[in-house]
């Protein structure tokens, strides 16, 4: 996480609490973390030519947050399919 979600404060990695606002940040962390697993899983999952599980994975991902990365790999499995 780059900035705060609250003050938008520039944030040192894995920063546990804004050092501005003292906004507690672990919640966001770990919702961030798992949108990651999901689209690595999605990778490993395209890879192994699974695109309905690949579509699962990435769709997780997007509900926990939206990357441009994630929403183009999504863009890219479901024009696979």
């Amino acid at each position: 996480m780059e900035r705060c979600p609250v003050c938008n404060a520039r944030l040192k990695p894995d920063t546990p609490i804004c050092p501005r606002c003292s906004t507690d940040l672990m919640i966001p962390i770990s919702i961030e973390r798992q949108a990651e697993y999901w689209c690595y899983q999605s990778l490993m999952l395209l890879s192994a030519n699974q695109l309905g599980n690949a579509v699962r994975a990435i769709e997780k991902s997007i509900q926990l947050k939206r990357e441009p990365f994630t929403l183009a790999l999504w863009a890219f499995i479901r024009h696979s399919l």
